[in-house]
């Protein structure tokens, strides 16, 4: 079963905020699209392998996508958890296109493409580090002692393994995303013991549930923008104008000339992910350009945010 859905990230999101809000002129333009590419595209990749865990028996699997775990004072973070009663899975996912070849003398990965080639952190020894670290967490948290198995799987189609003499072993840790349900199954071959009953197990994911703790990085701080330089306003859910009227209870776009009464449900999303997680109306009336703190009491209403505090200072925030 899906213990942990496939979703976009809050890192992932506050990107997809600012790609849509920055000016194609600002200067930090460039990063921002070259960085949200980058994990767009490793998203995209994780979302493809779930189609082959899709596959798997719902009865015996528990599969986490995106876990985020504190172990000492750092957090690590693992791609895809596959949990059974007697082993567990770590899955590293790369959507790259080039040749991944794997080294021996150096032990270094590089990622060759047409016209160039760079020194990437080796996807199975990240594999692998995050297994250990799961290890250790899980026996710090008392859960029953399991094997836990790790693969560096690659989703991109354009991808290929080179892999230098003496470094064969690796292939057992390896796979193209098509591959994977049989490296599944020879893990499954393996004389693993179950370690977990079915309450067990119950209790594991819920843990594990309980102590995900998601990435939430500050984009403003890290691309060093001042929120002057965030257009505000609510998109035209057609043409993506900027900003539409509201007025009656509607969104009017003076571009196309469409009308919406829902038009302002993502950008107070918008507004939650740039300066959240808490937000008071007045904040959100600017935002959203809402002249009377009525209609924005009303708008609040309609989205049932939760809220905490009394009168002027009531903030609001969005359920999990």
């Amino acid at each position: 079963m899906i213990a942990k859905e496939c979703l976009p990230s809050v890192r992932l999101q506050k990107f997809a905020v600012l790609d849509g809000r920055v000016p194609f002129n600002n200067p930090i333009r460039p990063k921002l699209d070259a960085e949200y590419k980058s994990w767009l595209a490793g998203y995209k990749g994780e979302k493809s392998i779930m189609f082959y865990l899709s596959l798997l028996p719902e009865e015996k699997y528990h599969i986490f996508h995106d876990l985020r775990l504190k172990l000492g004072k750092y957090f690590f973070q693992i791609d895809f958890l596959l949990l059974c009663s007697s082993f567990g899975l770590v899955l590293e996912v790369k959507n790259r296109k080039g040749e991944y070849h794997f080294k021996k003398e150096t032990n270094e990965t590089i990622l060759k493409m047409k016209e160039s080639e760079e020194r990437i952190k080796n996807p199975v020894q990240q594999a692998r580090i995050q297994a250990r670290k799961l290890k250790i967490w899980m026996k710090k948290h008392n859960c029953p002692d399991v094997p836990i198995y790790y693969l560096f799987v690659n989703s991109n189609e354009r991808a290929t393994f080179r892999i230098d003499p003496g470094c064969e072993h690796i292939l057992a840790t390896l796979c193209h995303a098509e591959s994977l349900l049989e490296k599944i199954n020879v893990i499954e071959n393996n004389p693993n013991k179950d370690k977990f009953d079915a309450k067990e197990l119950k209790k594991v994911k819920r843990l594990l549930i309980t102590k995900h703790t998601p990435d939430n990085p500050d984009l403003l701080d890290y691309f060093q923008l001042s929120p002057n330089e965030i257009p505000t306003g609510v998109h035209c859910p057609k043409c993506r104008f900027l900003p539409m009227v509201y007025s009656n209870g509607k969104w009017w776009c003076q571009k196309c000339d469409i009308q919406s009464k829902t038009a302002h449900i993502q950008a107070i999303h918008d507004c939650f992910l740039l300066y959240g997680p808490l937000v008071t109306s007045a904040e959100l009336r600017r935002f959203l350009h809402v002249d009377s703190p009525r209609c924005m009491i009303r708008i609040i209403h309609s989205m049932n945010l939760d809220h905490k505090g009394t009168f002027r200072n009531r903030v609001y925030f969005l359920k999990k």
